[in-house]
């Protein structure tokens, strides 16, 4: 069966599906096999000229194996204005909007912000936390508010927080590498061990929320 690899930063070769993630300043990539997401990264705002970033974004989403919006998001971490990286992320969850992309969201301490502007913006494309790892309280606010979550080592093997990944909704579930090395297969088997279900199971639950958002029709790419 298919396993769906929503976000990594490398192509792998024991996965059937990847999104391959592409910061703004790398566009264009190729119109391939490949799947893609596209997006400013608020580590890069002060680095890149952003407003060139956006109108790569833009012109990136005719592509159709540009699947998402992302990562792009929020980070109170990182020493880029705050504001700024709201707008910037603002305007790139309005590109998604308009070419009904669902956006894979980076988010660093800033969960509350981030509710606030889905509310505020309304948005009706999946709106996908990549790298989930919170605690019970913000994946309970996230799930409220109706958010994706995609989950990798990071959570999986954290032992005072692996047992979040069972108060996730199913339907909601997806699985990435991001930049490990790490292969997708020994990530499905962690999350079935932790959810004691069989990795068959799992995989063809998340194959569903995939074709669900990313369409069924899809040609899925066998790598």
């Amino acid at each position: 069966m298919n396993k769906i690899d929503l976000h990594t930063h490398q192509l792998k070769s024991d996965s059937s599906v990847q999104i391959l993630n592409t910061f703004a300043q790398d566009l264009p990539v190729p119109e391939s096999e490949f799947y893609y997401s596209a997006g400013l990264h608020p580590w890069h705002i002060n680095q890149v000229n952003p407003e060139e970033c956006l109108n790569s974004i833009e012109l990136s989403m005719r592509q159709k194996n540009i699947l998402a919006v992302g990562e792009c998001g929020l980070d109170r971490i990182v020493n880029t204005d705050f504001a700024m990286q709201q707008h910037y992320f603002k305007m790139q969850t309005a590109i998604a909007e308009k070419h009904s992309k669902p956006v894979i969201i980076h988010c660093v301490r800033a969960y509350p912000e981030l509710i606030k502007l889905k509310n505020e913006t309304k948005s009706s494309v999946p709106w996908i936390i990549h790298g989930f790892q919170g605690n019970q309280q913000t994946a309970q606010q996230l799930i409220r508010n109706n958010f994706y979550f995609s989950v990798g080592e990071s959570l999986l093997l954290n032992r005072q927080k692996s047992h979040i990944l069972a108060l996730l909704p199913t339907d909601r579930l997806f699985l990435e590498t991001d930049d490990r090395e790490t292969s997708i297969n020994e990530i499905y088997t962690l999350a079935a061990q932790i959810l004691e279900t069989d990795n068959e199971i799992l995989s063809g639950i998340i194959l569903e929320n995939f074709e669900r958002i990313f369409g069924s029709t899809m040609q899925l790419t066998i790598i």
